[in-house]
């Protein structure tokens, strides 16, 4: 065995029929950003009238990289998400206002259970913007920022300092998201290779 490092790719995207642009954030890390920008250069350039982002178990990462692509979506000065410090006082995060799309683009988020943290913050924001629509599962509900105090040479404690608020000031750690359209997922629909939470999007998509 040699040991080596494993990067992971965290943005994919591809374009399904009728002009429907399919993008796909794993997670948020280091390289989201430049990968989501070539993504949207993608989608424009392929004249897409619909977007599909599918943030399904995408467990978070960094708060920034959610941020910016919001900020793809938004006008400079709308509001991404509220940092909650309690007395310490709150923070608000705008979107940059790279505003790339045309307001007629019909946009789906798909989320489930596994999707929490900066993916939940992006969708709540885009959907609380009246972006995009959610369809899947409920969220995960990891709406905290954790801070680790060193105590001893051997012991550390981990504390929240903070909680995330949506735009409309909904706490996203009491009970998560829950979908405009709930579909389920099933372990049948898995093993015969099935997707419905993503037809219903494509559904959504094509009839409205």
């Amino acid at each position: 065995i040699t040991r080596d490092e494993i990067r992971l790719v965290s943005v994919r995207w591809k374009m399904l029929p009728k002009q429907i642009a399919y993008v796909e954030v794993t997670h948020f890390n280091g390289d989201t950003k430049e990968r989501f920008e070539e993504a949207v250069q993608f989608v424009l350039r392929q004249g897409a009238k619909a977007m599909i982002l599918d943030l399904r178990n995408n467990p978070g990462g960094f708060l920034d990289a959610a941020v910016d692509l919001a900020s793809w979506f938004l006008p400079a000065g709308k509001v991404i998400v509220t940092e909650n410090a309690g007395s310490k006082g709150t923070r608000v995060h705008r979107s940059r206002g790279y505003d790339a799309f045309s307001k007629n683009l019909k946009m789906v988020i798909l989320v489930n259970a596994g999707s929490a943290s900066a993916s939940e913050i992006l969708a709540g924001a885009l959907r609380e913007h009246g972006v995009a629509r959610l369809v899947g599962a409920k969220t995960f509900g990891k709406g905290s920022v954790q801070e680790l105090v060193k105590l001893t040479s051997e012991t550390s404690l981990k504390i929240t300092v903070a909680r995330w608020f949506t735009p409309n000031g909904v706490s996203i750690s009491d009970g998560g998201l829950t979908p405009d359209v709930e579909v389920k997922l099933t372990a049948e629909d898995i093993e015969k290779k099935r997707d419905p939470q993503t037809d219903k999007a494509i559904e959504m998509l094509t009839n409205r």
